[in-house]
């Protein structure tokens, strides 16, 4: 009878897959990224039968944590600028405090190793943070360009104020507000 699979493993392999990606790219070693874990490369395979399973569960991983991060719950009487501020702060913290897995799925993102299936899921998982978005901006900025806001300024302003803020920490809320200004005042129709 197999021993039941420990969540506590495949965490420490996710948490060291997401290391060595973040600093070497997809092809990092799966030996390196089980010693780092702990347990042998036998058994990061029994956890992951690939290492293209191993970076795809990785991937998938980051992106939930950066979702639940965004999604959690909102006061609905606010209005859009202010709703649109607090995802804002959240990205940015997420970026600030998950800095490797930031550029652990950065490097994924272009990776031919992460499946259809897999940017189908994180698609899917997205849609719900895009409709926040999407509704803060309706009435805000031009309705034929939101998607280009959402997909490419949003996230592309967030990953500059997240640099910015990193480089000088002193100065977070200036930053935070300057990049929150040019996402607003940016999207105006």
């Amino acid at each position: 009878m197999a021993r039941p699979l420990s969540e506590e493993k495949r965490q420490a392999l996710l948490e060291a897959a997401c290391d060595f990606v973040a600093r070497l790219g997809t092809e990092a070693s799966t030996a390196k990224i089980a010693k780092a874990a702990g347990v042998s490369e036998g058994t990061l395979f029994t956890y992951f039968p690939t290492k293209d399973d191993l970076l795809n569960q990785l991937f998938i991983a980051i992106e939930t944590d950066l979702m639940e991060r965004m999604l959690a719950p909102y006061s609905d009487g606010d209005a859009p600028r202010d709703r649109l501020r607090r995802v804002w702060d959240r990205l940015v913290d997420w970026g600030l405090t998950n800095s490797t897995a930031r550029k652990a799925v950065r490097q994924l993102k272009v990776s031919d190793r992460v499946t259809a299936q897999s940017r189908q899921k994180s698609k899917a998982m997205v849609h719900d943070a895009r409709a926040i978005v999407a509704a803060c901006l309706t009435g805000h900025a031009d309705p034929e360009r939101i998607d280009f806001y959402i997909d490419t300024i949003v996230f592309g302003l967030a990953e500059i104020t997240i640099n910015a803020i990193a480089a000088n920490p002193k100065q977070d809320e200036n930053i935070r507000q300057s990049g929150f200004d040019l996402l607003w005042k940016g999207t105006a129709a």
